[in-house]
């Protein structure tokens, strides 16, 4: 096994499709789970980044972070396709980064 990988997700939902994008998060949160992500968690933006919203979670392998952020910023398959209409800007404004934790 890999060393445990933290992901960040990052992007902002277009303001008028809010309610979509909240809606639709519990199919996202299945989609993670079958990459084999786990401590899945969802952040909006305090108050000085409206519509800012972060997803983290946990891999245990670097080819699941890749499987999900190819699914995530790819505009060809029907999942990316239908979360793409929330974010503002598409799946090209989807940031994704993988960390390994470091002890201080």
């Amino acid at each position: 096994m890999d060393k445990v990988i933290d992901v960040f997700l990052e992007y902002k939902i277009d303001q008028n499709y809010v309610t979509q994008y909240e809606e639709y998060m519990p199919t996202v949160k299945r989609m993670l789970e079958t990459f084999g992500a786990y401590d899945i968690k969802w952040f909006e933006a305090a108050n000085d980044q409206p519509y800012l919203y972060v997803e983290m979670f946990k891999v245990n392998k670097h080819e699941h972070y890749e499987a999900i952020k190819s699914l995530r910023q790819a505009e060809k398959n029907h999942f990316s396709k239908e979360f793409a209409l929330f974010v503002d800007g598409g799946t090209r404004k989807i940031h994704c980064w993988a960390f390994k934790q470091k002890k201080i």
